[in-house]
């Protein structure tokens, strides 16, 4: 196919619209296994502020190309070889990106949310015969990977190679990094809350000045980082990592051996506030609180103030949360089997293989206040693997919630609100879901 330039104040070609259309039409052949179909070949070619929404340019070969400012949401781009092309404030949101080849690209600025990069390549590379200095306009010329206030709100970049990108001021919220290799990386003040790391490899990665609120970093390689000034509030850790010297000086919360021998007395003085209606006794407050393993069984902990805690492993079974606040918890494989969570602030808590069977997640009527109801707030929480049986989820607020392999036979979801929320290999038989708001959800056939 022979291809037009045009002057555009830069060495890359340009392709007339019934250029491009010609060639998208001949992969799709090729993709087919049609006669006549050809394999789309866009090497060095400019495609800055195309639209091309939902394009479907799965194996193409892209290398060195342009897609700067262009709109690329949906694209179905897996396998693609995109190795140092320029992708700059490109609208990439929910594109699949699958095993693609990105080494040396400049994705800076881009927007990447609910895109999907399982096994992508984002290493640094080089491209031989054209110098950095040749790329238009301060595109990629090959070099670091660059994602410097790149937004991938809920990206999935599992068992990436992202080893030595540079993330400057980047936003993981939320994005699964599970396995991914981010040895050397530079990640100074980007955000990664409730980013899911385990299993990653940051080793020698600079993560001075983000914030790891409610992030998994559980089974990460950390020797060498760098975690100056950052912010460890809520992020979930194995047993070891809080001897290891990377972490120290940090605001990771640590177990308190004075507090341990307080609780018991501080537990009895919260049941005595409960139960007089504030007129005698102390509210329990155990924000940030290591508590990891413990025997609660059956604990009044009735609107304790619980931020941050750490309950992981605990048997919190029959115990009473109603009206406390748990949010950034984490509630990893505790037993929560009969317990009473009405009304409790669960934002952002991690309860990743946890008990709940028998739970109570309903509103929770208030006293003196005619009637009114206090919802449960579960949003944005991990339930992955969690056990649910027969739980009453009853109104409860779970946008944005995952549920992945969660147990949930015979819950009652009535009226629950579950925008956006996850529930992809969830057991689901005789769960009620009359009135629930059931948008955009996963999993749900």
């Amino acid at each position: 196919m022979s291809v037009t330039a045009r002057n555009e104040g830069s060495d890359l070609r340009r392709l007339s619209p019934a250029q491009l259309s010609t060639l998208v039409d001949l992969h799709q052949r090729f993709l087919r296994g049609d006669e006549g179909g050809e394999r789309a070949d866009l090497t060095f070619v400019d495609l800055a502020e195309l639209d091309l929404t939902s394009v479907d340019l799965r194996g193409a070969r892209l290398v060195g190309a342009r897609f700067a400012y262009g709109r690329l949401g949906q694209a179905r781009l897996a396998g693609a070889d995109l190795y140092g092309a320029d992708l700059r404030m490109a609208r990439l949101a929910g594109a699949d990106l699958t095993g693609a080849n990105l080494r040396g690209t400049c994705m800076r600025g881009a927007d990447l949310a609910d895109a999907v990069l399982n096994d992508a390549d984002l290493r640094e590379g080089e491209m031989a015969g054209r110098s950095k200095a040749a790329a238009p306009q301060g595109g990629s010329g090959g070099g670091a990977v660059e994602l410097t206030r790149a937004t991938m709100h809920r990206a999935v970049f599992a068992r990436a190679r992202m080893g030595g990108l540079v993330g400057l001021q980047s936003d993981f919220t939320d994005t699964d990094l599970r396995g991914a290799q981010l040895a050397h990386a530079d990640l100074r003040n980007a955000v990664l809350v409730g980013a899911n790391l385990a299993g990653a490899d940051l080793s020698g990665c600079n993560l001075a000045g983000a914030t790891l609120r409610d992030s998994d970093l559980s089974e990460v390689a950390i020797a060498g980082a760098s975690f100056k000034g950052a912010d460890l509030a809520g992020a979930m850790v194995d047993a070891s990592a809080y001897a290891a010297p990377e972490l120290a000086g940090t605001n990771l919360a640590r177990a308190d051996e004075a507090l341990l021998r307080r609780l018991p007395d501080m537990l009895l003085e919260h049941a005595a506030w409960v139960g007089s209606g504030g007129r005698q006794g102390t509210r329990i407050d155990l924000s940030r609180a290591v508590l990891a393993g413990l025997d609660l069984h059956g604990a009044e902990l009735g609107a304790a103030a619980m931020s941050h805690v750490v309950l992981r492993g605990s048997d919190l079974a029959g115990a009473v949360f109603a009206a406390a606040d748990l949010s950034f918890a984490d509630l990893r494989t505790a037993r929560l089997e009969a317990a009473d969570l009405r009304g409790a602030n669960l934002f952002r808590a991690s309860l990743s293989g946890a008990d709940l069977s028998g739970a109570d997640l309903s509103p929770l009527e208030l006293s003196g206040n005619d009637g009114r109801l206090l919802a449960t707030r579960v949003e944005r929480a991990r339930l992955d693997g969690a056990t649910l049986r027969g739980a009453n989820l009853r109104g409860a607020k779970l946008m944005g919630a995952s549920f992945a392999g969660a147990d949930l036979r015979g819950a009652d979801l009535t009226g629950a609100l579950l925008r956006k929320a996850s529930l992809s290999g969830a057991r689901l038989e005789g769960a009620r879901f009359e009135g629930a708001d059931l948008r955009e959800v996963a999993g749900l056939s």
